[in-house]
């Protein structure tokens, strides 16, 4: 009996994956149990903040400030973020006790607004140097991506999407 990868059963939660593996036959199940997605784009966000934060700091330091900033800049950004999950969190609760997104769970909302943060910073990074604007417009091409092919989903809907 063949087995199938350890991704491949589950689906994916971001349309991008979904809408190709359609697109080649497979089901574009929405789910949130692929860890490999989760622990990419989570390393992904934490990269593009880093770089956003370090690019605001660095022109400002002299070389001995910055290798001492650095490495707390790590400790001070993950904090940073669980203060802005938290808040995130209020924001959607507070959507939806007004009804905006009523039919969403709160935790794809938090997504949504998470996105829309790192989609701020990548676009800042638009402005910084060669390397870090690659790294931001890669970021805002995915996203334009992904946006493309959740609406095709959306258009071509079927059970599995």
């Amino acid at each position: 009996m063949k087995t199938a990868p350890p991704n491949e059963s589950r689906g994916n939660y971001f349309a991008l994956p979904r809408f190709i593996r359609k697109l080649r036959g497979g089901n574009a199940t929405r789910s949130e149990g692929n860890w490999l997605e989760a622990y990419v784009l989570g390393a992904v966000v934490y990269l593009i903040s880093y770089l956003f934060t370090a690019n605001l700091l660095l022109p400002k330091l002299n070389w001995w400030q910055t290798a001492i900033a650095l490495p707390l800049l790590l400790f001070g950004l993950w904090i940073s973020w669980l203060i802005v999950l938290y808040i995130n969190s209020l924001i959607a609760k507070g959507c939806q006790s007004v009804g905006v997104c009523a039919d969403l769970p709160r935790r794809r909302v938090q997504s949504v607004l998470m996105g829309i943060l790192t989609t701020i910073f990548a676009a800042q990074l638009l402005t910084a140097g060669p390397w870090l604007r690659a790294i931001g417009a890669l970021w805002i091409i995915a996203v334009a991506l992904n946006l493309a092919a959740a609406l095709l989903l959306a258009l071509f809907h079927d059970e599995q999407s």
